[in-house]
């Protein structure tokens, strides 16, 4: 029986043009490794762009191969083969799975624990610390050399999704894989200042206005706020400008769990959930019908914000001990 990684080399041989996408509310774990595996199929002459249901965020735009993101010469249902990656559910890469027919065949990779192998081939790994990883394994497999441009969107892969190297994830394969990728003059301050560290002055705005909703119950070690669109609207911030909030209230001093409440349209809200200390955040977002890792994870829930948070927040309190 042929392995998950040989069986994702024959999909690749097989296939003449490539659609390669990913979740909506993109971030460096989803965009890296698609525009990694994009140089990978050029490297093999095979067509392929990158097309996403969600905007590139500001703070991924250092990345190299963006081109790959430009409109494709051909029209954009050409494609024979999709390549989903970072991605435990076929449903959360939004409109684009209008596109994915019966007749198309499905590369799945991904490493969350909760994937449902929806793939016609499925490389998953819930043991990698992100797609990255993967991609970079498949490189390997392939006899694809890397280059600066490559090593630079798989590195800013796996920080992004290791918390800058802070995650329970993070592993020592994780760091056997980052030295070989620093071989290619990385520079790792560049790509953390462009990741956590570019900020505008609307995005700190909308920090102070958010957190006077910041509520903690130090009982069970939970913290939450929200972020509406009023107060986007008010402080001139967009919502990318939201990412990371979530990780601030979960480095307060006895958090447990931290929540995010974010009002990404009317009656839409996305909920973030960041834990440490044995809670199982994937879990509590698969209650809501989301999904995750064990620290981080989410769900998007239709209702207005202060009904979800109700909800959410009675939910979680029976959970956590």
């Amino acid at each position: 029986m042929s392995s998950p990684i040989n069986k994702v080399v024959e999909e690749i041989e097989k296939g003449r043009i490539f659609l390669i996408t990913s979740h909506i509310n993109l971030e460096g774990d989803a965009l890296g490794s698609e525009l990694s595996l994009a140089y990978l199929l050029k490297m093999l002459g095979k067509n392929s762009f990158v097309y996403n249901a969600s905007a590139l965020p500001n703070n991924y735009k250092f990345l190299p191969l963006l081109y790959f993101l430009d409109k494709p010469r051909y029209k954009i249902d050409d494609f024979d083969t999709a390549i989903v990656v970072d991605c435990s559910n076929f449903v959360r890469i939004g409109k684009i799975k209008n596109l994915i027919t019966s007749k198309k065949r499905i590369i799945n990779v991904d490493h969350h624990p909760d994937n449902n192998y929806f793939g016609t081939a499925n490389l998953v790994d819930p043991t990698a610390s992100a797609t990255g990883e993967i991609v970079f394994r498949l490189f390997k497999r392939m006899g694809v050399p890397l280059n600066r441009d490559v090593a630079l969107c798989i590195y800013t892969a796996i920080v992004s999704d290791t918390g800058g190297f802070r995650n329970e994830n993070t592993t020592a394969r994780t760091h056997r894989i980052v030295s070989q990728l620093l071989n290619y003059d990385l520079k790792p301050s560049l790509v953390f200042e462009n990741i956590y560290e570019m900020y505008s002055p609307a995005r700190m705005r909308l920090l102070g206005l958010s957190l006077e909703s910041l509520n903690i119950d130090r009982k069970r070690g939970i913290a939450w706020m929200s972020v509406s669109q009023r107060l986007l609207k008010n402080s001139g911030a967009s919502l990318d400008d939201v990412d990371g909030f979530v990780e601030i209230m979960r480095s307060i001093k006895g958090i447990k769990l931290a929540i995010l409440f974010q009002e990404i349209e009317k009656n839409q809200i996305k909920v973030g959930f960041r834990s440490r200390e044995g809670v199982d955040a994937g879990n509590l977002a698969r209650i809501f019908g989301g999904g995750g890792h064990f620290a981080a994870s989410g769900c998007i829930l239709k209702g207005n914000l202060e009904e979800i948070e109700k909800k959410v927040l009675n939910e979680i309190r029976g959970k956590i001990k």
